[in-house]
C-alpha cells in the first residue's frame, strides 16, 4: 500500500510550526500531543496512512481500522501563528520505513508553510544519573540560543533515535529550523511528571499559555498500550541512547 494522505478539510494556515508527539518511551511525547489537542480544542484536518506502519489493524468498538498518524491545528490564544499538531498510533517498523514516513510528515509541514518543526520525547536516565526537567537540542544557532532562553538544558552528544530525532534532523536539510525537547524518565508505560515538564518548556518555548491541571486526569481516561516503537537495526535497547 502506498502512503496515502486523507485530507478531511483543507484549512489555510497562518505561518505554522509544527508539533509531533510519537509513541514511544513512556509516551511522554504521545500524551504531551494528545493533551495538547485536548486544551487548544484542535481541530483534526488529515490522516496519513502508510505501508511503513507495523502489519497490525486496531479493534476499536467492534471496529477495525488501519493504523495511521493525525493532523489537527489549533492557534493558541495570544499567539499570532498556528500550530499543526502530529501524532501517530505507532512509528514506522524500520529503519527505512522511518526515513519514509519522516519525508511524508514533513512534505505536509513543507506544503502549509511550516518554518519549524520540533518534537517532544523521552530522555531515559542512566543508573545514578540525577537530572530532572527537559532537555533538548536543536539544529541551528537561531533555534538553540531560543531553547536556552527558554530553561532548556542542551544534550552535548548521543543520539535522539527513530522519528523524534528524523523530524527536526531533516527539517533542517530542507531549510527548516528543528528542535526536540525531552522529558527525562525513568521510563515505564506513561510518565506524566516528564509529559507535564515537556509541554511547560514548549508552551514557554512558542509563547501561549496552558492549563495544565487537567493533566493526570486526562492521562488517566486515555488506553495507552506499551510502546510500539522499534529500535533501528543494529542497535540494543540500552539506557544510554535518548529517545
Amino acid at each position: 500500500m502506498p502512503p496515502r494522505l486523507n485530507y478531511l478539510a483543507r484549512p489555510k494556515l497562518k505561518r505554522p510550526v509544527m508539533v509531533a508527539g510519537l509513541p514511544g518511551i513512556a509516551n511522554i511525547g504521545k500524551l504531551a500531543a494528545e493533551y495538547l489537542v485536548h486544551k487548544l480544542k484542535a481541530v483534526k484536518f488529515a490522516e496519513l496512512y502508510s505501508e511503513h506502519f507495523p502489519e497490525w489493524a486496531i479493534q476499536e468498538g467492534g471496529a477495525v481500522r488501519m493504523l495511521k498518524a493525525d493532523f489537527f491545528y489549533a492557534r493558541p490564544r495570544g499567539v499570532k501563528h498556528d500550530i499543526i499538531l502530529a501524532t501517530a498510533d505507532v512509528q514506522a517498523a524500520s529503519p527505512a520505513g522511518q526515513y519514509a514516513l519522516t519525508g511524508e510528515i514533513l512534505d505536509l509541514a513543507e506544503r502549509h508553510g511550516a518554518d519549524t518543526v520540533a518534537t517532544m520525547a523521552a530522555y531515559v536516565l542512566s543508573p545514578g544519573e540525577t537530572r530532572r526537567g527537559v532537555v533538548g537540542a536543536a539544529t541551528d544557532p537561531t533555534t538553540t540560543k531560543l531553547l536556552e532562553e527558554h530553561g532548556v538544558e542542551l544534550l552535548a552528544g548521543g543520539m535522539i533515535v527513530g522519528m523524534n530525532g528524523l523530524l527536526p534532523g531533516l527539517a533542517a536539510a530542507r531549510g527548516m529550523h528543528g528542535f526536540c525537547l525531552l522529558g527525562t524518565t525513568r521510563g515505564g508505560l506513561l510518565d506524566v511528571r516528564a509529559s507535564e515538564a515537556v509541554l511547560r518548556a514548549l508552551s514557554s518555548v512558542f509563547g501561549f499559555d496552558i492549563d495544565l491541571r487537567e493533566l493526570h486526569q486526562h492521562a488517566a481516561a486515555l488506553k495507552f498500550k506499551p510502546p510500539s516503537f522499534r529500535l533501528p537495526e543494529g542497535i540494543e535497547e540500552e539506557p544510554t541512547y535518548i529517545r
